[in-house]
């Protein structure tokens, strides 16, 4: 029976028309990608000390000029004789015979300004008690995006591809704007919840409108230039910030390119494969034919009336159908929870591992290159579960050494706490690469949309967790408590690596169509060797061991 796939590769699989739609769908990831992590800077703390009271022009560049005598007053000596400034509490010395102290909590606070002049955490004095709600803000943000990948894509599949991607748009441009004016906690929290919802409905669609015109040959590297479009976004961002330094105004800097996406509608055509679906032939032919013209190539208009409907597709609960589908429905659900709770995390934790902040984002960014190429190179050369266990195997250890430099801080392993920290981010981020390919040739195509929405949802859960681990380094005082989230991601790596073991290595086997199928996926090369000689040996038998497949799994 002839697919949508097959008439791509008669008309062309990546000519003109296409990659001109394709680059640009490229180009929203360029922005959603710096509203994704924003959040990092957007709640940037700034290095904070209590603010002394009835002391005049206080600032948090002057307390070394600060007069002993008043210092004395209200920041006691330590067992050294030094007065070291505390972060959250001031202690009034009531001048009694044994000179007792009272502890007091902050009411006010100065900030050093090196790295930002404004955050929106520092404006609401989101210190302390109220640290909390930093990562519960970033949590928000992710929880809406867990929502936004369950609304958009219902929508995208009711409605159709193009008008979900107009409409995230504005969505997206509109929330981000919204922040800009926004000086209360309540409505920060919801216009984050928003963004990420829209973020997460521009990068889908995008994506989806994109690979749904390209053919099955082409999709692995065009996939990886779209995750580089991301990449690229997150280095424009930490440059704004860099140059700009004020919460509002790198904010406008990162949401107004989003005013560029808005001629989309007219530009931009719906999903072939939607309207085929929706049995609107005559207009996925118009398309088709602008694929054919542009690859000077002859349409057989013929065969795309005769195309059937998709066939009804499974459900989640259909997943654990079978025992051993169900068993690796879960490992896989876990790795995607892993992978993106330590891509997000490592992201959120950059503040924590000393040295200048732009320089690390930098680095850290940079390091995103490598894996996303990586990927495009190796995932059809030395397997598919091979380089994903290898990349969380490595990715691991960095992140669980990074214990070394940080408790040792001294300044010369600063840079090889730097150094594992990026190899630890090109190991996520090639593993996140590959832990797609991977589960999208394991669930057969019945469930394959059910498999890989749960995951992507569980994914979702991993970085709502990420915010509370990078800020876990702020519970336990010193180098101990700030190599607690590295570490933390480093041994969940570990874990899943173990458990991706158990998964079966996909590259050159046929994808599995029905749940029966995925048993085929768990024989080894030999048995596949040995199937071969069936027709010469209709027995079923070869060397005394028997190859037939078990009745039930072949339905």
């Amino acid at each position: 029976m002839t697919t949508f796939d097959d008439i791509l590769k008669e008309i062309g699989e990546f000519g003109p028309y296409q990659k001109r739609v394709y680059t640009l769908l490229c180009f929203p990831s360029f922005i959603l990608s710096a509203l994704l992590v924003v959040q990092v800077f957007l709640l940037g703390t700034p290095d904070h000390r209590c603010k002394l009271p009835d002391y005049a022009n206080d600032t948090f560049e002057s307390q070394g000029e600060i007069h002993d005598q008043y210092v004395h007053s209200w920041i006691p000596p330590d067992d050294s004789g030094e007065h070291t400034y505390d972060r959250c509490h001031l202690y009034a010395n009531n001048h009694t015979e044994n000179n007792s102290t009272t502890k007091l909590k902050c009411t006010e606070w100065v900030y050093d300004e090196t790295v930002y002049k404004r955050t929106f955490a520092k404006k609401l004095d989101m210190v302390c008690d109220d640290a909390i709600k930093i990562p519960n803000a970033q949590m928000i943000f992710f929880f809406g995006v867990l929502f936004g990948s369950f609304v958009y894509g219902q929508m995208s599949d009711i409605i159709g591809r193009r008008k979900t991607l107009y409409i995230s748009i504005l969505v997206q441009l509109g929330s981000s704007l919204g922040l800009v004016g926004m000086y209360e906690y309540i409505g920060f929290c919801i216009l984050m919840f928003i963004m990420g919802g829209a973020t997460l409905g521009v990068y889908m669609t995008s994506y989806v409108i994109g690979m749904e015109l390209v053919g099955p040959s082409k999709r692995l590297w065009t996939g990886t230039v779209a995750a580089l479009f991301l990449t690229t976004g997150q280095l424009y961002l930490v440059l704004m910030v860099y140059l700009i330094k004020d919460w509002k105004y790198f904010t406008l800097a990162v949401a107004i390119p989003g005013c560029l996406f808005l001629p989309y509608y007219w530009i931009i055509p719906e999903s072939c494969r939607w309207l085929l679906s929706k049995d609107r032939k005559d207009e996925a032919l118009i398309i088709l034919r602008k694929v054919a013209k542009s690859n000077k190539a002859q349409l057989n208009e013929k065969v795309v009336d005769e195309l059937q409907p998709p066939q009804k597709e499974g459900r989640v609960w259909h997943l654990f159908s079978d025992r051993l589908l169900g068993r690796w429905s879960l490992i896989i659900f876990f790795n995607w929870f892993v992978c993106s709770m330590s891509y997000y995390g490592v992201v959120l934790n950059t503040g924590n591992l000393g040295g200048d902040l732009f320089f690390n984002f930098v680095l850290l960014t940079i390091a995103e290159y490598p894996g996303k190429i990586l990927d495009m190179l190796l995932l059809d050369r030395i397997g598919r579960k091979r380089l994903y266990v290898g990349y969380l195997f490595v990715g691991g250890i960095a992140c669980i050494t990074t214990i070394w430099p940080i408790v040792d801080g001294s300044d010369e392993l600063h840079y090889v706490l730097i150094a594992l920290a990026m190899i630890g981010k090109l190991c996520i981020t090639g593993a996140f690469g590959a832990v797609y390919v991977l589960s999208a040739e394991i669930f057969p195509t019945v469930v394959r949309n059910a498999g890989m929405g749960s995951s992507s949802a569980v994914a979702r859960i991993g970085s709502m967790i990420a915010p509370y681990i990078a800020k876990s380094a702020d519970l336990v005082s010193g180098a101990r408590g700030k190599s607690i989230p590295l570490t933390a991601f480093g041994v969940s790596m570990f874990i899943a690596a173990l458990l991706a073991l158990f998964l079966p290595e996909t590259l050159n086997r046929e994808l599995p169509e029905t749940i029966a199928d995925v048993h085929n996926l768990k024989r080894n090369v030999y048995e596949e060797t040995m199937e071969k000689g069936q027709e010469k040996n209709p027995t079923g038998v070869t060397n005394g061991r028997s190859t037939n497949l078990k009745e039930e799994d072949r339905l």
